[in-house]
């Protein structure tokens, strides 16, 4: 307000109404418009050329905001699975170490007694079934380093493994289930319905290097995402070793994770894209699997990642997305978190911002060259016309009101005046 007092606006506006503008602010008026519009052409250039593409700069730092909120719910989901599975360890190790102080046998004994299995496992049954309850998991299951069949040609583990059968979201409560390993006894006498690809005991690996997976105080293991036998399902594992009085691994117990409750609890539709996909992704001699939040590319998840200019390509194959990638650790493993969009997609969005930057660069151009004419019209062709006036006429005619031109034809005009009156001043003489 200040400022104001000093400035006479009024006095301002006529001054120009009266003199007009300068010639060197009308040329410095015009070069700027130029400028204006070389800028405009150039940068419109670059756009359709893809040199230079906000869009993608845009949809890379959503993604990137996207992928460390993924990247930290896979890690609390994990925790809270692991320390569910820690608790289910103990629970398991007392149960154990008391049925064996019951019926006065050490854990050696059990191997090739049904009998006392078939009862080691209705006792355990009631543990396996509450953390299954409580865990957010699809499944639940312990295996014990003993069997009740030595002399199978597949090296056989007792144990107990819980399935859901009738998952439709990420909440299990209430939800059937069916055991898919355990006794026949087992199943019978809680009247169980047993899975389609039931079986007495389970087949597996773990026992060959566990001593070496939980060294170096490793308190639980998540697994790659593989098949679960016998079914149509894969599925990713968390374990967490049963040990006895002595700290001797006796055996496994932990939770599973579908491909279908990975889904439901990565839904993706409140995401800054439609399409959005995460997943969490493990890598074997550069050929990455995993899951995926959604179920098409979890039919199908063998892929190749190519790094780009700031993102990664996702090589599916038969399909490509865009995206970005995290490593994380959790256990003792390190595995990547990934969140992509399809390629289609992701270049239907740039084709889209190309034509919201060509738009706005086009409508400066075209108003660039608007004011390129408007000031050659008001600066060039007044002067041309003067000109033409002059040599057509004797008067000078009006003035341009443009200061220095206007000033030097009064000037002209002054010295013919001048001139004229010494000449007359001459005759009058003569």
């Amino acid at each position: 307000m200040n400022i104001l007092k000093y400035l006479d606006i009024k006095s301002l506006v006529k001054q120009f109404r009266a003199e007009g503008l300068s010639m060197r602010r009308r040329f410095a008026f015009y070069i700027f418009s130029v400028i204006c519009l070389f800028l405009a052409v150039i940068i419109i250039l670059l756009n359709l050329f893809g040199i230079l593409n906000p869009t993608d700069r845009q949809i890379m730092n959503a993604l990137n905001v996207r992928l460390s909120a993924f990247s930290e719910r896979i890690e609390r989901d994990c925790d809270e699975l692991a320390a569910c599975a820690i608790s289910f360890s103990g629970q398991l190790e007392k149960s154990i170490q008391d049925y064996l102080t019951e019926n006065n046998i050490t854990f050696d004994k059990l191997k090739n007694n049904s009998r006392a299995l078939d009862s080691l496992q209705n006792r355990l049954y009631d543990a396996v079934y509450l953390n299954m309850q409580v865990a957010p998991a699809s499944g639940a299951f312990y295996i014990l380093d003993t069997t009740a069949n030595s002399n199978s040609e597949t090296r056989l583990y007792s144990g107990v493994y819980l399935k859901y059968i009738n998952l439709c979201s990420e909440n299990t409560v209430n939800n059937d289930f069916s055991i898919y390993r355990g006794s026949f006894s087992t199943g019978k006498s809680r009247n169980i319905n047993f899975h389609s690809g039931w079986k007495n005991e389970s087949s597996t690996t773990f026992f060959e290097n566990c001593d070496e997976v939980f060294s170096d105080g490793t308190h639980f293991v998540l697994s790659p995402a593989v098949e679960i036998p016998d079914t149509w399902e894969r599925a990713r594992y968390i374990y967490v070793p049963i040990r006895d009085y002595s700290d001797t691994i006796i055996g496994v117990c932990g939770f599973e994770i579908t491909d279908l409750l990975f889904q439901f609890s990565h839904k993706t539709e409140n995401g800054s894209f439609e399409n959005e996909i995460c997943s969490l992704l493990d890598e074997h001699n550069g050929i990455y699997s995993g899951q995926f939040s959604s179920g098409r590319y979890n039919m199908d998840n063998v892929l190749n990642i190519i790094d780009r200019n700031g993102s990664q390509l996702f090589d599916f194959g038969s399909e490509k997305c865009i995206g970005l990638t995290q490593q994380i650790v959790l256990g003792n493993e390190a595995f990547s978190i990934a969140v992509m969009l399809p390629k289609t997609q992701y270049e239907s969005f740039l084709r889209k911002g190309q034509i919201k930057i060509m738009l706005i660069f086009l409508i400066a151009a075209l108003l660039a060259a608007v004011c390129c004419i408007f000031m050659s019209k008001k600066y060039v062709s007044p002067i041309l016309k003067k000109i033409e006036h002059i040599k057509s006429r004797d008067d000078y005619g009006e003035q341009l009101r443009i200061r220095e031109i206007d000033d030097l034809f009064a000037f002209l005009e002054e010295k013919d005046n001048f001139y004229e009156r010494q000449l007359d001043d001459l005759e009058s003489a003569k």
